[in-house]
Order: C-alpha cells, then sequence, then structure tokens
C-alpha cells in the first residue's frame, strides 16, 4: 500500500500496478483538523461488473460536495492533476490507468483531444486572455457541453462542438474570436460566423453563433438558467451557472461539461460520470419536472438508451408509465416534427428493436403514433402494439450475421440503411394495418395518416410503407404458391413488376410477418423445422428470381416488357 501526502490531500492505492487496469476508482470527503481533504482510492477487483457502488450513507455524504472532476492536463489531455472539491491539488506521475473512468466491461474512459479539438482549445483559451487584456472584461470561462464530453468519454468520435460561455452571448463570444485572429493573421482560420435567432416554437430558446474552427463546427451560446410555467417554452432566460445549466438538461449524462481552462471533465450533478460508467439513463433534476418543463426529453431518454444500449432507471420509467400528464403534454404540447426527429434518429440508430421495445412498455405507442379523431375511423381496431415489437425483432434477426446459417436468403444481408429504415418503419406502423380512415370522403389506411401526420415524415415514406403493409398478404400467397408448383415466367415477371425495385424488401417483410406465430421459436431457430421451411420457401422464390433473370425486369418498359415474358412463356 502506498500513501502520499501532499497539500491535505491522501492518495491510497492499494494492489499491484499490474492491476491497474481493474482499479475501481471512489471518493470520499473527510475533516481533518477542520480542513478538508479527500481520500482516492483504488481497490483491486479480478471482476469490474461486480464491484458493489457505494452505501446509501456514503452516497448522501457525497452529495452534498460539488462537483467532482475527472481531471486531464490541458493540451495533451493526460492523466495526472487531480482537483480537490475545495481547489487543492496533487500533481503526481500517476498510472495512466487509474484515473480512467470505466464502464462495467471495464473499457477505460478517457477524454483525449486530436489535435484539431487541441488547436480549437488553444485558441480560445489565447481569446479570453486576450479580452481580459484589452477589454477589461469580466473572467470569461469556457467549457464544452453536453454530446462531445460524453462521446469523447465514451470513445467515440464527435465533429461538433458546443461551447457555452458564462458571461457574454455565442455572437458577442464569436465575434471577438474573428477579431483576435485578425490581428494575429491567421490566415489557416477565416472565421465566418452565422447566427441562429432564438425561436421557441421550434425549441430553439436562445441565439446561438456557429461556426467552423480548424475544420471543426462550434455553436457558441451562454449558459443559462431556464424557468418554466405551464409550457415547454421557458417563461424567461437569463445568464445561469454551470450547474444551473447542468440541471435544465434532459439526461445526467448529457450534463457534463469539459472546462478549456483546466482540462476537467465537470460533472455538477454529480451522477453523470457515474451514469455513464454504469450505463444508465437518468434526469438530472426529479424526471416529473423535467418532462413537464419538456415533454419531448420522454422521447429522448428513449433515444440515448437505444443507442447507446442503456437502461432507463426505474423511477424515471414509473414517471413515463403512471403519470398521464406527461403523456397528454407530449401528444399536445410537441409539436409532430420534433416527435418524427426523435422516431427517426431512433429508427437510424444501432438499435431500432430496443428503441420500440420502450415505447411499447412504457405505455406511450398511440401517443407517439397517433391516430386520426375517432370519428374519422371507418373500421378496423387497433392491433396489439406488441406485434410491431415482434416483428421488428424478427427483422433484426433476419438481417443479422446469425440467420445466415438458417437459409435466410443472402440478398436481405445486402440491404443498404434507406431499406432497412423503410423495413423498421414498417414495423413501427404495423399494428395500424388493417384499419381504415375517411379523408376528404376518401378511405384511407390509417397507418398512412401516422407516417404522415403523426410523425411528419414525408409522401415517399408514406408510398414506401404503403407498398411494404399492403403486399403482405399478396407476398405470402405468391410464394407459397411458387413452394408448392414452380411459377412460370410471366406469372414472376409480373409479380417482380408488381412490386417494382422494392421487392427484396416486400419478401424480407412478408417473410417477418409470417414468422410472427413462431416467434417464441426463435431462440431455438436451429431445432425449428417449421421456421427452416419457412425460411426455404423465401430462399427458393428468390433463386427462382435470378434463375430467371428477372431480378431487374421492373426496369424495362412495359411493353417491351410484355413481348418478352410472352415469347418466352
Amino acid at each position: 500500500m502506498i500513501c502520499v501526502l501532499a497539500n491535505n490531500l491522501v492518495l491510497i492505492i492499494s494492489g499491484s500496478s499490474i492491476m491497474k487496469r481493474n482499479f475501481k476508482f471512489s471518493k470520499i470527503f473527510y475533516h481533518y483538523h477542520y480542513r478538508p481533504f479527500t481520500i482516492y482510492s483504488f481497490v483491486y477487483k479480478s471482476n469490474f461488473a461486480k464491484v458493489p457502488s457505494e452505501p446509501g450513507s456514503l452516497r448522501n455524504l457525497l452529495q452534498r460536495h460539488r462537483p467532482y472532476s475527472v481531471n486531464r492536463e490541458v493540451g495533451e489531455v493526460k492523466l495526472g492533476e487531480v482537483a480537490t472539491s475545495v481547489g487543492s491539488t496533487l500533481s503526481k506521475n500517476l498510472p495512466q490507468g487509474s484515473l480512467g473512468l470505466q464502464k462495467q466491461s471495464g473499457k477505460e474512459m478517457n477524454i483525449v483531444l486530436t489535435e484539431q479539438e487541441s488547436e480549437v482549445c488553444n485558441i480560445l483559451r489565447k481569446v479570453t486572455a486576450y479580452l481580459k487584456e484589452t477589454k477589461q472584461l469580466p473572467l470569461v470561462e469556457l467549457r464544452i457541453a453536453g454530446g462531445w464530453v460524453r462521446d469523447k468519454l465514451l470513445q467515440f468520435e464527435c465533429h461538433d462542438l458546443d461551447v457555452a460561455i458564462n458571461s457574454l452571448t455565442g455572437s458577442d463570444f464569436a465575434n471577438y474570436i474573428k477579431e483576435f485572429l485578425d490581428k494575429e493573421g491567421d490566415n489557416n482560420n477565416k472565421v465566418k460566423i452565422h447566427v441562429i435567432e432564438s425561436n421557441p416554437e421550434k425549441s430553439k430558446h436562445l441565439e446561438t453563433a456557429t461556426t467552423n474552427l480548424c475544420g471543426l463546427d462550434i455553436d457558441f451560446v451562454n449558459l443559462r438558467k431556464e424557468v418554466y410555467e405551464d409550457s415547454r417554452i421557458p417563461v424567461s432566460l437569463e445568464y445561469g451557472t454551470p450547474e444551473d445549466d447542468a440541471y435544465r438538461r434532459d439526461i445526467t449524462i448529457n450534463a457534463l461539461f469539459y472546462n478549456i481552462h483546466t482540462g476537467q471533465v465537470e460533472d455538477f450533478t454529480k451522477k453523470g460520470i457515474s451514469d455513464l460508467r454504469e450505463g444508465l439513463i437518468r434526469t438530472p433534476l426529479p424526471s416529473c419536472k423535467t418532462f413537464k418543463d419538456d415533454p419531448l426529453r420522454v422521447l429522448r431518454c428513449i433515444r440515448f438508451a437505444s443507442r447507446f444500449h442503456f437502461k432507463i432507471v426505474d423511477d424515471v420509467k414509473d414517471v413515463i408509465v403512471k403519470d398521464e400528464s406527461i403523456k397528454v403534454a407530449l401528444n399536445k404540447k410537441i409539436s409532430r416534427e420534433r416527435v418524427g426527429i426523435e422516431i427517426d434518429k431512433m429508427i437510424k440508430g444501432p438499435d431500432p428493436v430496443q428503441a420500440i421495445d420502450l415505447i411499447v412498455n412504457l405505455g406511450l405507442y398511440d401517443v407517439v403514433f397517433s391516430p386520426p379523431p375517432q370519428e374519422n375511423i371507418v373500421s378496423g381496431n387497433l392491433r396489439a402494439p406488441k406485434f410491431c415489437l415482434i416483428v421488428a425483432k424478427i427483422l433484426s434477426w433476419l438481417l443479422s450475421n446469425e440467420s445466415k446459417d438458417y437459409n435466410v436468403h443472402t440478398i436481405f444481408h445486402q440491404l443498404n440503411e434507406n431499406e432497412k429504415r423503410a423495413l423498421y418503419l414498417a414495423a413501427y406502423a404495423l399494428p395500424y394495418k388493417d384499419m381504415t380512415y375517411t379523408e376528404k370522403g376518401i378511405s384511407q389506411p390509417v397507418y398512412q395518416y401516422v407516417i404522415r401526420e403523426s410523425i411528419k415524415f414525408s409522401n415517399d415514406d408514406v408510398n414506401k410503407i404503403k407498398k411494404l403493409l399492403s403486399s403482405i398478404d399478396f407476398v405470402i400467397k405468391t410464394v407459397s404458391q411458387n413452394n408448392e408448383v414452380l411459377t412460370d415466367r410471366r406469372g414472376l415477371g409480373l409479380c417482380i413488376r408488381e412490386l417494382n425495385s422494392d421487392w427484396p424488401t416486400t419478401l424480407l417483410f412478408a417473410l417477418s410477418n409470417e414468422l410472427i406465430p413462431k416467434f417464441e421459436y426463435m431462440d431455438q431457430v436451429k431445432e425449428n423445422k417449421e421456421i427452416k421451411e419457412i425460411n426455404n420457401k423465401y430462399t427458393k422464390f428468390i433463386e427462382r428470381i435470378y434463375e430467371l433473370k428477372l431480378e431487374k425486369v421492373y426496369s424495362e418498359k412495359h411493353l417491351l416488357n410484355q413481348m418478352v415474358l410472352d415469347l418466352n412463356c
């Protein structure tokens, strides 16, 4: 054991240096001779995932102190200088892995600046020094906020920086950057500033200045405190402290700051770093208040949970499920465009299945995918939302490499991202498949209304989903007939012409629906004969298409194509 005392600060390390990758980091505040000091302990655990959290009494003690930091040496961003909550520091040549935040998997979480990011930070520090010397302005402090900090700690690339300023507006500071660089004669950074005016109706509550510096897009905005009453639009905005700004954010992992001057990651909620390490989605304030201030944050919780495969904590889930006023506010106060943007990001994200799983199980399906007014419904009933989740799970399996060994045709593994997006969107809309409503006296499928009006997707999306949902029964019947008696060239050609260039996605979506009754056996695909037989039918159908060289018959002119089909019958 090694003990180091310096500046009223104690460092205790247990275990050998070769164990540094598995050190568990915790921080405890005590008082010694009425002066605070900090204990940093690194205790070796053979299985980091099993390290227990701090006891409740200790956690309560920690919450009385703010904020703790993961510190980095400015510029090179190396571990080494540890700032305590009372401002004392310890500079030691500590092992590189010791202070690294770690997820349960043991993956080290450090901020490592790229050359571009380091150059940007250096310029910004020079600008603040320039303002202090020439403008006699109050101390200007700069922090990179939110998503960049989160992504860097998770070792993801992030090319957009949001810089929060303590005492100037974003546009004022951006203009000072331009002034400074012009005086310096920096020809490599010709700053062009674009100011985005506040627009509360579009959730842009504060003026933002954007520019490009060293090849990186940067937004500048001042730290702020928001006061809400009965609307998602704040009734007042004012300069705030970093803590005010952190607590107004949607979730704790988005409330972290990187202090450009000290090289520290600052966690003013005291939960952001631990939640990032443990993979948790939590609101900085009580979730009821966070969601009532802006109900869209409900969907943002779901999106970030599915993006990072994180878990939404139980108290947040309970509020979403039990507080009907949150659902009403999400449905009535949030523009459908904003809802659609979140849904689109979920579908394009790494796990659209987890996203719809959360939407369904949190009781949000008909809030997000809201139907037309009841008086306009002509026929049909909403199918249980669980079916869209089942189909999404089946699609995920069919599109994965796991299905390659189970007679699933390889064409399904060659679909592009837009085709996959259409498949998942169709799965999301599936519960409305058999419902119709009237619009201007014309009967229309309800899913058409949901996609166009409830989530404000494009007409192109509407047409794609209409093709996928309306073709299910036709494709299942055609594939089954081909399995019994091979379809002739004319019949198969007309089928492909009907399905058009989307025939691979249409076949895959029909297959996923035909597999619904077998879903409970999906974990035992290899042993389940019926699942393999269904897959075989579709593989046989696709092979027939290629055998007759009809895979692109949809692109041929209609008259010529008809003659070719007739001559070859």
